[in-house]
C-alpha cells in the first residue's frame, strides 16, 4: 500500500506528459471554393462556380440565363484546359 501512495503521483505526471503529446491541434482550414472559368473573347475570362461535368466526349458547356449565350467551360484561365461532359448533354443554364 505504501508503494501505490508514491507510484501513483508518478503514473500521473507521465500520463499528463504523454497526453500533452498526443493531443492533436485542430487548426480550421479556410475553405476553398472551386471555380471554373468561360472565356468571352478578347482575353477576357469571367469566373463561374464548378461545374459538374463528368466525361469524356464533348466540351462541357454552359448557358448564362434562359436563352443566353453559350459558353465552354475551362477548369484554367487556359483554353487548353476545357472540361469535358458526357455526349449530347445540353448547357448548363446558369445565373451570373
Amino acid at each position: 500500500m505504501k508503494n501505490l501512495k508514491v507510484i501513483l503521483p508518478m503514473l500521473v505526471f507521465i500520463f499528463a506528459i504523454g497526453l500533452t503529446f498526443a493531443s492533436v491541434k485542430s487548426e480550421t482550414k479556410p475553405d476553398v471554393q472551386s471555380t471554373d472559368f468561360i472565356y468571352l473573347g478578347n482575353n477576357n475570362w469571367q469566373e463561374i462556380p464548378e461545374q459538374e461535368c463528368q466525361g469524356t466526349e464533348e466540351n462541357c458547356r454552359v448557358q448564362i440565363g434562359e436563352g443566353g449565350p453559350v459558353f465552354n467551360v475551362y477548369d484554367e484561365m487556359d483554353l487548353n484546359t476545357e472540361k469535358l461532359s458526357p455526349p449530347d448533354q445540353d448547357p448548363t443554364v446558369i445565373n451570373l
